[in-house]
């Protein structure tokens, strides 16, 4: 019985696999024969084909007076089939511009400027400012000074006042005490005098030494001496120096047995000037006397000429160069400057 039963479910198994075989067979050949569309010309139709365009075109027109389709938003050109495509033109990239800030001051920050034209800028002012009286005041008994000066390593001042023959009416040395950092001092002063006319010239000059007694600097104004009557003081306006050396500067090296001496000269006294190179002792190791040349501009003349001096070893000296009146004695301005003399 028991191989009786297992042949019997040999054979079931064989039917069952040999079943399912043509299940897939016929399942496979369905899905190819759906898959298979027929000739669209032989799909029948409710409707003659040549009427298909016109009720698509009324179904569409019914639909969007309906409100079932939106009016698509789309915009068709109609282009030319041989038309070339528009050409395109590349605009230019702008450079990268920096602004500038400009700042204008406010009217309260404007601060004046004074401007000094170029004629006088060259000259600077005296050594020794005679700021009152000015020149040709007219002055009585005491007369009221105020200077500003460079005393120099000799730290006085030296007044002198002159009558109208060159007589020496006043004359008094000032020790300065003050002095302040740019090396000036201030001089207020009182100077009584005597004169036997009414009126006359005379010329207020100041002087200042070195720390070996050699005068270096000289500067007069000239003034109208009253005996009786009131004094009518006008202000001083120009404060430039009478006399200045241009060449040599300060502390320069001479060599070749003569000085090259150049400079300005403001007009007021006669029209020679006297140079002379002085060493500490205050001898003269060389001298010329040479004649200004017509003033060029602003009441300034110039002069230019070869001072010899004869040293036999390397020599400090001082030249000075100064400019009198009536004589070479009476001197009215004096300018100085230290050379070192080579044979």
């Amino acid at each position: 019985m028991s191989l009786i039963a297992s042949s019997a479910n040999k054979r079931k198994r064989s039917f069952l696999r040999r079943g399912w075989s043509w299940v897939r067979l016929l399942f496979s050949m369905t899905i190819i024969a759906g898959c298979t569309l027929p000739n669209s010309s032989t799909i029948p139709t409710p409707y003659p084909t040549h009427h298909l365009p016109t009720l698509i075109a009324l179904t569409v027109q019914a639909q969007r007076t309906q409100g079932g389709f939106p009016e698509p938003d789309v915009s068709i050109s109609t282009v030319e089939p041989n038309a070339r495509p528009p050409e395109v033109t590349a605009s230019p990239i702008p450079a990268t511009v920096t602004p500038t800030l400009t700042v204008t001051p406010r009217p309260e920050q404007l601060i004046p400027v004074a401007v000094t034209p170029p004629s006088q800028a060259t000259i600077p002012n005296a050594v020794i400012q005679i700021k009152r009286p000015g020149p040709y005041s007219k002055v009585v008994s005491p007369i009221s000074l105020l200077a500003d000066l460079k005393p120099g390593k000799g730290k006085q001042v030296q007044i002198e006042l002159f009558g109208e023959d060159r007589r020496v009416l006043v004359r008094q040395i000032q020790p300065v005490v003050w002095i302040d950092r740019s090396g000036f001092a201030r001089v207020y002063l009182s100077i009584p005098f005597e004169i036997r006319a009414v009126a006359e010239a005379g010329w207020l000059t100041l002087s200042v030494t070195d720390d070996l007694g050699r005068i270096t600097a000289v500067n007069s104004t000239p003034l109208i001496l009253l005996s009786i009557g009131e004094a009518d003081i006008i202000p001083a306006v120009d404060l430039r120096a009478p006399i200045l050396i241009q060449q040599p500067q300060p502390n320069a090296l001479i060599q070749g047995k003569k000085v090259v001496t150049s400079g300005l000269v403001r007009s007021g006294g006669d029209t020679y000037l006297m140079i002379q190179l002085l060493d500490a002792g205050g001898k003269v190791l060389g001298q010329r006397v040479t004649n200004v040349q017509p003033a060029k501009e602003l009441g300034f003349s110039s002069f230019n000429t070869e001072v010899p001096y004869v040293v036999a070893e390397p020599t400090p000296a001082l030249l000075v160069v100064w400019q009198g009146v009536g004589s070479l004695s009476n001197v009215l301005y004096l300018a100085s400057v230290d050379v070192l003399l080579s044979p």
